[in-house]
């Protein structure tokens, strides 16, 4: 028996609706612009210390100190968020150190989000963390060594804990 044209239309079709199924459920809704996600972050009170740190050793002009950067640290010695401030101008600002804090929590937020939830566990899960470490390639090589001042104060910022006296020594650092 041959079959005819009208039972092989349906059988084409019954071929293609799981596939035509599938897509439907691919399918999201429309973004929605009102829509807030929290992010799970140190507290913003809490960075002061740690900007001054990072600021002094990674935002300088040639460094993260420059609007090309992922890592973009505003400051005394480098970028600038007023046209009117120039590096090595006046002190860094509140709302220079607040632009910091946004940048590096918006870095891996998801990644950031679970070291925190881990209180502070495994934080070279995180880039920042590994290229400070020079565990991974990054241009102004190892600057934080496991276990120094350096390392002990991003590390206790990203565990809720931050040790000001190790933020205070990592000024210090060559």
């Amino acid at each position: 028996m041959t079959p005819t044209p009208r039972s092989s239309k349906w059988a084409a079709i019954g071929r293609w609706l799981p596939v035509l199924a599938a897509l439907a459920q691919g399918c999201a809704a429309a973004p929605d612009d009102g829509a807030r996600v929290a992010i799970v972050a140190p507290a913003l009170a809490s960075f002061p210390p740690v900007a001054t740190f990072l600021e002094q050793r990674c935002g300088t002009l040639d460094c993260h100190g420059q609007v090309g950067r992922n890592l973009r640290l505003y400051g005394f010695d480098g970028l600038r968020l007023s046209a009117a401030d120039v590096p090595g101008g006046v002190p860094t600002t509140s709302d220079e150190t607040d632009a910091d804090f946004r940048s590096l929590v918006a870095l891996e937020p998801e990644i950031l989000a679970a070291v925190m939830a881990d209180g502070g566990a495994r934080p070279e899960r995180l880039t920042l963390v590994r290229k400070g470490r020079g565990t991974e390639h990054h241009k102004g090589g190892a600057l934080v060594m496991p276990g120094d001042a350096q390392d002990r104060c991003l590390l206790g910022w990203l565990a809720s804990a931050v040790d000001t006296v190790a933020c205070a020594d990592a000024l210090k650092a060559p």
